[in-house]
């Protein structure tokens, strides 16, 4: 079974020929736009332009029908009317193709007759032995396989080990762009629309057995059989994490997703139990994947939910507290001898040693903060480390002052302390890096602080703008290790 699935899927994600059927000479258009997105993106393979009109596209020659090209095709991509879609796979299906997307909307979505009429003519061709992605999505992006999404000719060419699945286009487009600034890379993204032919259950079996995917996250609105992706689901979970974001679960987005992709919404709480049961791990929008994702690459297994936290100033102590008991980590109270240690330095005025640990200022000189730190991490009862780093603080957005004056050399020393703490002391640590200022006369500090971000990411240390994603982040990980049994108790 599990070979036949990577088999079946292998001329989808790695075509060695791709047909683009509505290929125009114009850019402007999807079929002028995504010929020229798979050249400059790299694919390897024979692109066959099929246009009834026209001989030649960058550089190409154009058939007439994909029926007149002389060799094999493996993938095609169709971009024609909806009307002409049924007529268009017919003639795949006389060629021998084995896997088409189809971009075009104006079918199930539309609520019309004649759009349900021409969705069920795509489902029975499919069973003539030609798997079918779509109508209504923007595709597959596999780096490895040399494919981009309809977009995105400018989305990273090196492979990772994330596959997303996703019934809209445009998070699919979105998230391949947002999570590339946090160093994640991807296997596979699929936008799968309507879901047609192919659908979230195939996909799910397919990357459980896909050896270049370690991590599983998509976004649904409403899956085509229910039991068969829950199952699917289930028995992957324990040994590939599986991130979904449900979409449709308020009466307002119930409604929107009706018209989006033609689909079924759910219950909370029915979708509450099927994640609990099925051990995934629950996002509520893009940003959290995200952020779990980062967390899941970084952190290891047995992460504690035992919190020790330090920064400096506005207000942590209660922030933290708040905001990590509400997705259910502790904050343990630091052990007196430590508290009595960082009171030997710390003035009693504007700071807290308790945990967290607030040393009153955002920045202070390394050494004193790397004593905080190896206190607070020396401590037996705390399992992951949280460290407040307000870098547009230390990179000299606050105005005139000392801090200011920090060297170059000593600005690195600060931001390179935690990594020495994490390797010393073997536990996990998480940076919080709060945004700058937005004026427009300090937009640099935002460019050093995502520089500041780079170097963890490079170092393997997740970081997050807020303590909130951070918390959220750290949860998801130690509650997923949980439920398959390797986590902390």
């Amino acid at each position: 079974m599990a070979n036949d699935r990577l088999k079946e899927f292998y001329p989808i994600f790695y075509p060695k020929s791709i047909a683009v059927i509505g290929a125009s000479a114009d850019p402007t258009k999807f079929g002028g736009g995504f010929l020229g997105a798979l050249l400059n993106f790299g694919y390897k393979g024979a692109l066959y332009p099929v246009n009834p009109e026209g001989s030649e596209i960058l550089g190409l020659k154009m058939y007439p029908n994909v029926r007149d090209i002389p060799e094999p095709v493996d993938l095609a991509h169709i971009m024609v009317p909806a009307r002409v879609v049924p007529t268009v796979l017919e003639d795949c299906v006389q060629k021998g193709v084995k896997g088409a997307q189809i971009f075009t909307a104006g079918f199930t979505e539309t609520g019309t007759e004649e759009g349900k009429r021409l969705e069920e003519e795509i489902t029975r061709i499919s069973k003539k032995g030609l798997r079918i992605i779509g109508p209504n999505c923007f595709g597959v992006y596999c780096p490895a396989g040399g494919l981009t999404l309809l977009p995105g000719y400018d989305f990273p060419k090196e492979s990772g080990n994330v596959a997303f699945i996703s019934q809209s286009g445009g998070h699919s487009a979105e998230f391949a762009q947002m999570a590339r600034s946090r160093g994640i890379r991807f296997s596979k993204i699929v936008s799968y629309g309507n879901a047609s032919d192919i659908n979230e259950a195939d996909l799910i079996e397919y990357l459980a057995q896909d050896p270049d995917t370690e991590i599983i996250t998509a976004y649904l609105e409403g899956p085509r059989d229910g039991r068969r992706f829950f199952e699917a689901v289930r028995s992957i979970s324990k040994t590939k994490p599986v991130i979904i974001w449900k979409g449709g679960l308020t009466g307002a987005g119930a409604r929107a997703v009706k018209s989006h992709t033609g689909s079924l919404g759910g219950e909370e709480e029915i979708w509450g139990g099927l994640f609990k049961q099925g051990g995934v791990i629950r996002a509520q929008n893009l940003e959290e994947i995200i952020d779990t994702v980062v967390a899941l690459l970084n952190l290891p297994p047995d992460t504690s939910r035992r919190i020790g936290m330090v920064g400096g100033g506005g207000g942590i102590s209660v922030a933290a507290a708040d905001v990590y008991d509400r997705v259910g980590l502790e904050v343990p109270v630091l052990a007196q001898e430590r508290q009595d240690e960082l009171r030997t330095f710390l003035p009693l005025a504007g700071t807290s040693v308790r945990n967290p640990v607030d040393v009153g200022g955002p920045a202070m000189p390394p050494e004193i903060f790397n004593r905080v730190l190896e206190i607070t991490a020396g401590d037996d009862n705390m399992g992951t480390i949280v460290v407040m780093q307000a870098a547009y603080y230390i990179l000299g957005a606050a105005g005139k002052g000392a801090i200011q004056e920090m060297s170059p050399e000593v600005v690195q020393q600060l931001i390179e302390l935690p990594l020495g703490v994490r390797n010393k002391f073997s536990k996990p640590v998480v940076i919080v890096l709060p945004l700058g200022p937005t004026d427009a006369d300090l937009a640099n500090i935002e460019g050093e602080r995502r520089k500041v971000r780079d170097y963890y990411t490079s170092v393997g240390i997740p970081s997050y703008p807020t303590l909130e994603r951070a918390a959220r982040a750290i949860s998801n990980v130690v509650k997923y290790h949980q439920m398959v049994g390797r986590g902390d108790a």
